[in-house]
């Protein structure tokens, strides 16, 4: 009978030699095989170490780790200041490339366990469950109801507003609906990658960043005229609403071409802050205002979210506290506008009180004295309701959705039993107000603007459940691993040190 060559391999050198040969040449294909048809395919290798019969003490030392609170200060970071920013100025030609980017990017860790956790679909449902009341099915399709016609609303160019004349207050009031609008969408998770409202979100961020001036910085012009006695210009709110909504962009995104406009847009906000640590009109003016600073502020916390470091930006947000207790009258009441050449300084009652005590969580001062003072004030005043919100003379326009908008986000991020029995008279009072169309306007109101205002803000306020997560909770919503169908996975177990 023919002997075979692995029969006089064996007959001469041994089985065991053949045994350890044959086993050799296998690991070498194998080797062949996936480090370097891996090289050339991409294929991941993951190889997996089990140690058997183990205590894994440091992998019990990681998750003690990991169950540790998150970092309650939401804004100022702890890192050194960065280098002055010398990037050049120009960023006309910066490709803006949005496609592929969803609000679970790898790279946007901050979105799935910062602020912004809240937006995901899960979590959004999950937030409305804990936080609703009973009433989180209905606020989710009041919402999506008025994002439905806030698209419908939208110009062409990406704009939200009348046809109006090319006038400078035109512009103003052009950016500023621009930039509400499109915080409403961020605020549901929506980007560019969205299934319905994709288009509406990418048209809004290209019309926002196509409006900052190259040269200065402004997404809109300001008013040459400077009135000493608390005027006006629409251009403060508008620049700080932009600047806040595209560092929200850019953190659901990460689209490069987001961040130097956000940049550019702080620099504005830090050298315009007064010596009170606050911020008037004009961003000079020595007149320090309540709601200018309140949006200030929101724009900082953005940006820190979205993990924009800059020089200058760490203590202008650590002066923001002065300028709100500059502006603070007592009791849990700040002055609308103060100043030096005021004679008479206004009171902002509870709409600014709402808006200061935000601030001042955001700032990461969630038990200050001022924050306790105010949130005991808005108990005692309560939420006030549609009709009794209008009839009052200061609420012909935005004021009454103001109160909605900063105060009940105000009561939300203290929590407690507080939010159950506002969010019980909250709730159903919006929801029921709103129009079969999806819109929401006060009887004084006019058609146009004032209703995208107001429309804007209240489904802003129905987004406070997952908006911005409370600082008493926060989630950890992990990225899934990711793998693919060709990926190899070696398994090497070790022996038992036991036997």
């Amino acid at each position: 009978m023919r002997q075979t060559p692995i029969r006089k391999c064996i007959d001469r050198f041994g089985g065991a030699a053949v045994s350890i040969g044959i086993h050799a040449l296998v690991i070498i294909v194998l080797v062949n095989v996936v480090v370097f048809q891996t090289l050339e395919t991409g294929r991941e290798v993951e190889v997996t170490v089990v140690e058997t019969d183990e205590s894994p003490e440091l992998e019990q030392e990681l998750q003690k780790l990991d169950e540790l609170p998150p970092d309650e200060n939401l804004l100022v970071p702890d890192v050194p200041e960065a280098l002055p920013d010398t990037q050049p100025d120009d960023f006309s030609n910066d490709a803006m490339d949005l496609a592929g980017l969803t609000v679970n990017a790898a790279d946007s860790p901050l979105v799935m366990k910062g602020l912004f956790a809240g937006r995901t679909d899960a979590a959004r449902a999950s937030q409305l469950k804990r936080f609703g009341g009973g009433y989180g099915e209905q606020v989710e399709a009041s919402v999506v109801l008025g994002l439905e016609w806030l698209a419908a609303q939208q110009r062409l160019n990406g704009r939200w507003g009348e046809s109006w004349k090319s006038t400078l207050k035109n512009r103003q009031r052009e950016v500023r609906l621009t930039s509400l609008c499109l915080l409403a969408f961020l605020a549901h998770g929506e980007t560019p990658q969205s299934v319905e409202f994709g288009d509406t979100v990418e048209r809004a961020i290209e019309y926002l960043r196509a409006q900052q001036n190259p040269e200065t910085g402004l997404f809109v012009p300001l008013s040459e005229k400077r009135p000493v006695k608390g005027g006006e210009d629409l251009g403060v709110y508008a620049h700080a609403q932009a600047t806040y909504a595209l560092a929200e962009a850019y953190a659901l995104t990460r689209a490069p071409a987001l961040k130097r406009p956000v940049e550019r847009g702080l620099r504005i906000i830090i050298d315009g802050q007064l010596e009170t640590g606050a911020w008037g009109n004009w961003y000079e003016q020595n007149i320090s205002d309540t709601s200018a600073t309140s949006w200030q502020i929101q724009a900082f916390k953005a940006a820190a979210a979205a993990g924009i470091r800059m020089e200058g930006l760490d203590a202008a947000i650590k002066r923001a506290e002065s300028g709100i207790a500059y502006l603070y009258k007592g009791g849990g009441v700040w002055y609308y506008r103060y100043g030096s050449a005021l004679k008479t300084p206004r009171s902002g009652g509870p709409i600014m009180s709402g808006a200061m005590v935000l601030s001042l969580q955001l700032l990461g001062l969630k038990n200050n004295p001022m924050v306790m003072a105010g949130l005991r004030y808005m108990n005692d005043f309560g939420v006030t309701q549609w009709e009794k919100a209008w009839a009052n003379p200061i609420n012909k326009s935005l004021p009454a959705t103001y109160e909605w908008y900063y105060n009940t986000q105000a009561v939300f991020q203290r929590g407690g039993s507080r939010w159950k029995t506002w969010n019980a008279e909250f709730a159903p009072m919006l929801i029921g107000n709103q129009t079969p169309e999806g819109w929401w306007r006060g009887p004084e109101q006019k058609k146009g603007e004032e209703t995208l205002y107001s429309t804007s803000l209240c489904t802003l306020a129905l987004q406070v459940y997952y908006r911005i997560l409370p600082t008493f909770q926060a989630l950890d919503v992990k990225p899934p691993k990711v793998k693919f169908d060709d990926d190899v996975i070696i398994t090497i177990r070790t022996p038992d040190k036991t036997h």
